[in-house]
């Protein structure tokens, strides 16, 4: 893995970015103290390198009515990884999902409609594995860039 060393203004782009992956250049450069056409050529470049992967959009699940997230985390039974794998792609309430070490295999982050949901959700779930919820309260540290 090659590190990239970035400068301030890489670092300054890059959580504006962050923040709002349609900001204009010209904005950028006017932060950043940059002309636009710099900008996106230092934008090219943290994407050549790999260091910018792609833009996206956040979504407010709330608006779109899940009102619950939840934390799911599963231990598979024995021989089962596979298929526990292939249910959790499968379950489109899971909106990201990790396999981490230790005593869980995976770590699944879920949205709910409703807390009764569940039991659908996890029902296939328990002939192949252990499972663990836990719903999210509020989330004190939102994704954020790496300490760069």
């Amino acid at each position: 893995m090659i590190k990239h060393t970035l400068d301030d203004v890489d670092r300054a782009i890059i959580d504006l970015l962050l923040h709002d992956s349609r900001i204009s250049l010209r904005n950028i450069g006017a932060q950043v103290g940059l002309a636009a056409p710099t900008v996106r050529d230092r934008i090219l470049r943290l994407e050549d390198v790999g260091v910018i992967e792609g833009f996206s959009i956040r979504l407010n699940a709330r608006s779109l009515g899940f009102s619950l997230e939840a934390i799911l985390r599963v231990e598979p039974l024995p021989g089962k990884l596979r298929a526990v794998e292939k249910a959790l792609q499968d379950m489109p309430e899971i909106v990201d999902c990790s396999v981490v070490t230790g005593e869980d295999c995976f770590v699944a982050r879920l949205l709910l409609r409703e807390v009764g949901e569940l039991d659908r959700l996890l029902g296939p779930l328990h002939d192949m594995a252990r499972t663990k919820t836990s719903i999210v309260h509020r989330q004190p540290v939102p994704p954020r860039r790496p300490p760069i």
